[in-house]
């Protein structure tokens, strides 16, 4: 055990000024301090630079990069780059940690040499303010108190009693089993190597993230911890929400697909049945995302499902199928009351 392991907080933003403030005071506040909390601002063009820049002012931990133009995934690069500490947590600019977070996972990490890195359940914060903001900045506010808030907290049942392992040899049962939510990124602790040696995000995905940890785990074990870490910010401009639950899935087939071919280059009877399993699961779950947003409505979302469905899970539909498919979708979406996604 090593009770001395520096944690540096890696955070990147773009145009969130008041958010990105109340996560880096969360970090500041944990009961086990981070070394230091790298910011890299994607060349925001609100105040968001004016706010770091006031945080760093009255805080040496706190460190300022600023892209000269907008870079997208490759920001995230640059923070986590830019760390120094032996440990490495992230944390979305719209999230914040709760008060023992960076605590509970040090010493997960410290107690457990094998492990490369450890990630934790969340409570979301459902957004009901006209700004988008669930929290004022104060230490309250990083405990998960409403701190004045106009919002909802539902915390996410968690996975398992005990820690869940995941390595390169149940991974693929593992992504089968959570799909939807194989790991908050938030919540993610690493030690330094397994950032060395993972390498950075890859951005030809949005779902770059995604795309790291399942290369990650085929390196290094990694355990979700039966405890929640951070509040996971529910809003409008979530990343999730502009990019469209569609295309989200048609990339986590991508991403799970080239692990398999990774996990048996050479053609075999097992690599053969874990692709018809992956790619049956992934059809048939965006064949649910369709009929949910039938239910409610969402002619155009329910039609890119459709188009996933018929171009992104290892197949080629018939231009004909897919056109008439696609009709039928928003044909029927239109007869029902559309409610908010």
């Amino acid at each position: 055990m090593n009770p001395n392991l520096t944690i540096s907080v890696a955070i990147a933003t773009y145009n969130r000024a008041s958010m990105v403030q109340q996560a880096v005071q969360a970090a500041l506040v944990q009961s086990r301090a981070p070394c230091e909390v790298v910011v890299a601002d994607d060349a925001s063009t609100d105040g968001t630079a004016a706010a770091l820049e006031r945080l760093a002012a009255s805080d040496a931990r706190v460190r300022l990069l600023r892209q000269t133009s907008n870079l997208g995934v490759g920001n995230w690069n640059t923070a986590i780059a830019a760390t120094r500490g032996d440990l490495i947590a992230w944390c979305s600019d719209d999230d914040r940690f709760l008060l023992d977070h960076l605590r509970a996972s040090a010493e997960y990490l410290e107690n457990h040499p094998d492990v490369g890195l450890v990630h934790s359940g969340f409570t979301d914060v459902v957004e009901t303010g006209a700004s988008g903001e669930a929290a004022g900045a104060s230490g309250k506010a990083a405990i998960g108190g409403d701190g004045g808030a106009a919002g909802s907290f539902a915390a996410r049942p968690l996975r398992s009693a005990g820690a869940l392992r995941v390595d390169r040899r149940n991974l693929f049962a593992y992504l089968l089993r959570y799909y939807d939510w194989p790991f908050h990124p938030s919540t993610i602790v690493m030690r330094r190597a397994v950032w060395e040696q993972t390498g950075p995000f890859d951005p030809a995905y949005a779902l770059a993230d995604t795309d790291w940890f399942v290369r990650a785990v085929e390196r290094f074990p990694a355990v979700m911890l039966p405890r929640r870490g951070v509040l996971n910010r529910r809003h409008p401009g979530n990343w999730s929400n502009r990019v469209g639950s569609a295309r989200m899935q048609a990339e986590i087939f991508a991403i799970v697909d080239r692990a398999l071919l990774r996990r048996w280059p050479d053609a075999s009877p097992a690599r053969s049945l874990a692709r018809a399993a992956w790619r049956a699961n992934v059809r048939l779950r965006l064949l649910l995302t369709i009929r949910a947003r039938l239910r409610s409505g969402h002619g155009e979302a329910a039609a890119g499902a459709w188009q996933a469905l018929a171009h992104r899970t290892g197949g080629n539909m018939w231009s004909s199928p897919e056109r008439l498919g696609a009709a039928l979708i928003r044909w029927s979406a239109a007869r029902q009351s559309v409610s908010p996604l």
